[in-house]
């Protein structure tokens, strides 16, 4: 090689390098902002996703050298995503609700983003890199939410009573128990087979935090999330054995951490007193990061033991053989001290459609109930919707209004807490079959890409997201939903392929472009427009309200989301508060004209209101929502 050769092979070397930390910082930049924003729950994170992932994407498909991962897979991928979008909206059609159905379009869009900036930028070299990031933004932003329970006099606030489980900065307990379910599977991942010393050791660090912060959520999905994507990743990784001794590695100092917070009464009872909530969080505090410090020590030891100890078949055998009846005898006394698997599981279903007890003093008891939280209702009533609108379904968005018509039972909800349910009443049979695509390429692709070295965190990462998302409402968390599909796309980039075909540089490429920058243009329109409704809330809710700001936001508002209601609601409440009466009326009746099916629009306008106009608003009101308590109260002041 000629000496002018040189610098060109090192720079060509270079690169792969350069990409894979470009891919890593972006995914941990990305993912991190986003859960940190109230986990991506409001309208204004969806349009930023959105916005952000298209042109990510118009942009590598005009200017780089874009494989189309694992051939077919990529596509189908990103196709069924952009087909359940496109349903979504086409929902538009025969909807009960056109302003839901809008809102759930721009939602989806943010998936869209997510879904086609990772698969036509992360490659299979770069697929571990986004794993890393992944990873490292869901354990920092653990470790934030881990801090307001520790130290509440310094971060966060302290309120004993109504939010003593564990929620930031998601904003929802069981979300953030999700999230760090899935960093905790990505972390023993890492640990178990990533090249890199310093990630492993990073990753056994990690995981007495994310094992507390889950803990702390006091949320039993999460920790059942935690043990199916365990399971699923070891019935899928070739190396189950090494595996298991990576989990005892970081298990056993997470287990230590987890007792002492188990122990800290003050964290983990309600009323307890400011001061030792502090004392006691600095002690567990101090306890985690001995633990964490101890888990990346093992892990050194865990590199040297594998470079130097290479156990016989034999041994091999007879450790997992002892694994086995462990398990065996495990599951049988369990078995046994709960009446038998008849028993179990008889058991198991009266404690899961009984009403929730209250939530103990100690709130640890609570992972020792099997309660649904008025799940079963939540769903029959998904079911009850879908069969009443069984061809099409309902229209994207509507699933509330059925529930406040329908309910058997006063509980305030907005989703139906399962994805596959919810997606079935309101998208019908068509919408439910595009998302199971969608959701089950990645599953798929996980067997063929099992025996690369980071999958095995992905596949347990992923499945505790598909495992979560049918159970509660992960989907309108986009922060939570956007870490998931990036380790189905990890997934679908790890999947060996004999060649990874290249999109080619013809006017499919400009295309395809254009349809991305169109999109980015809807979602552009969208964020505009729900920006200003939040920044109208915000000037409503100020500390004093500033109700001229937020007349001015709403009717920039209304400019930009002229489909929508919530402009309208926003200046009528922003009118009533100030003892503008007349033209709060007037705002509610345009808001209505345009969401008739929203009780609270005409509960609005009932107390805007006066006389029969007054009577008439407050009785359809109470047609849409029979059991709302507010509104027997409002009916009980006018006598």
């Amino acid at each position: 090689m000629t000496d002018a050769a040189a610098p060109a092979v090192r720079a060509r070397a270079v690169v792969p390098e350069l990409e894979a930390l470009a891919v890593g910082l972006a995914a941990a930049a990305g993912m991190g902002a986003l859960a940190a924003a109230d986990g991506g729950y409001f309208p204004p994170a969806w349009g930023w996703t959105a916005l952000i992932g298209l042109w990510i994407a118009a942009a590598w498909l005009l200017l780089a050298r874009v494989e189309l991962q694992s051939r077919a897979f990529g596509i189908v991928f990103l196709g069924a995503v952009a087909g359940l979008a496109g349903w979504t909206w086409l929902s538009l059609l025969w909807t009960e609700n056109t302003v839901q159905t809008v809102a759930e379009g721009f939602r989806v869009l943010a998936y869209i983003g997510v879904v086609a900036a990772l698969v036509l930028v992360v490659r299979r070299r770069t697929a571990p890199a986004l794993l890393r990031g992944v990873l490292a933004a869901i354990t920092l932003v653990c470790i934030y939410g881990l801090a307001t329970k520790l130290f509440p006099d310094r971060i966060g606030s302290y309120d004993p009573v109504a939010t003593y489980r564990l929620s930031e900065p998601i904003g929802y307990w069981n979300g953030l128990a999700a999230f760090a379910a899935m960093g905790t599977l990505l972390a023993l991942g890492v640990l178990a087979r990533d090249s890199n010393v310093v990630a492993r050791c990073l990753a056994a660090a990690a995981f007495p935090l994310l094992v507390c912060t889950l803990f702390f959520t006091f949320s039993r999905g999460g920790w059942v999330a935690l043990g199916i994507g365990f399971v699923a990743a070891l019935a899928l990784d070739p190396a189950r054995l090494h595996l298991i001794v990576a989990t005892i590695t970081a298990g056993i100092p997470a287990a230590l951490a987890l007792w002492v917070a188990l122990s800290a009464e003050a964290l983990t009872n309600r009323d307890a007193l400011l001061f030792a909530a502090v004392d006691q969080g600095r002690e567990v505090a101090l306890i985690v990061v001995l633990c964490s410090g101890l888990a990346a020590l093992a892990a050194v030891a865990l590199v040297g033991a594998e470079r130097r100890v290479h156990p016989s078949r034999s041994v091999r055998l007879g450790f997992a053989t002892l694994l086995l009846l462990l398990a065996i005898g495990g599951t049988g006394a369990v078995l046994v001290n709960l009446g038998g698997p008849v028993g179990l599981v008889r058991d198991a279903y009266d404690a899961f459609k009984a009403p929730p007890p209250p939530d103990p003093e100690d709130l640890e008891q609570r992972l020792f109930t099997f309660s649904g939280t008025y799940r079963p209702e939540l769903w029959e009533a998904a079911w009850e919707d879908y069969r009443a609108h069984s061809v099409l379904g309902s229209g994207a968005g509507t699933y509330e209004q059925f529930w406040n018509r329908t309910r058997p039972i006063p509980h305030i909800v907005r989703d139906a807490h399962s994805l596959y349910l919810e997606v079935l009443a309101e998208l019908g049979p068509i919408g439910l079959a595009l998302l199971l695509v969608a959701l089950g390429v990645p599953a798929v692709a996980a067997v063929g890409a099992r025996r690369e070295p980071l999958a095995v965190g992905a596949i347990g990462a992923y499945a505790a997201f598909l495992f979560h998302a049918g159970v509660d409402w992960d989907w309108e968390l986009v922060g939570l939903t956007a870490p998931g599909l990036a380790c189905g796309c990890a997934l679908v980039a790890l999947r060996p392929t004999p060649r990874a075909p290249l999109v080619p540089r013809t006017s499919v490429r400009f295309a395809g472009a254009a349809v991305l920058v169109a999109l980015a243009g809807v979602a552009f329109v969208g964020l505009v427009g729900a920006s200003a409704s939040a920044a109208s809330q915000e000037a409503a809710d100020a500390s004093p309200p500033d109700y001229a700001e937020a007349e001015d936001e709403a009717r920039k508002a209304r400019r930009w989301a002229p489909w929508s209601s919530e402009p309208w609601q926003r200046l009528g409440e922003a009118q009533l508060a100030a003892g503008e009466l007349a033209a709060a009326r007037t705002s509610f009746r345009k808001a209505i004209a345009k969401e008739p099916t929203d009780w609270e629009l005409w509960f609005r306008l009932a107390e805007a209101g006066s006389g029969r106009e007054q009577r008439r608003a407050l009785a359809e009101a109470l047609r849409l929502n029979p059991s709302s308590p507010e509104l027997a109260d409002f009916r009980d002041e006018l006598g």
